[in-house]
């Protein structure tokens, strides 16, 4: 019989543990190269998301930003 429409035990997102504060999910659009260069860091990095991938990145290069501004 399953459970009944609406159930309030419905399975809820779990936000992965990588993301400190969750801010939302961005749905845009990439050309091919930059498809195929998240892949290649992901396998690069070990990393198991794209998500994961794009929190990586962009700390990595925000950490360049604010050492070049020192």
């Amino acid at each position: 019989m399953g459970r009944p429409k609406g159930s309030k035990n419905k399975l809820k997102e779990k936000q992965p543990g990588f993301i400190s504060e969750p801010g939302g999910r961005l749905n845009v659009r990439v050309s091919l190269t930059t498809r195929e260069s998240l892949v290649q860091l992901k396998e690069d990095f070990g990393l198991n998301t794209q998500e994961e991938v794009l929190e990586k990145t962009v700390s990595i290069v925000m950490a360049l930003r604010n050492a070049i501004a020192s």
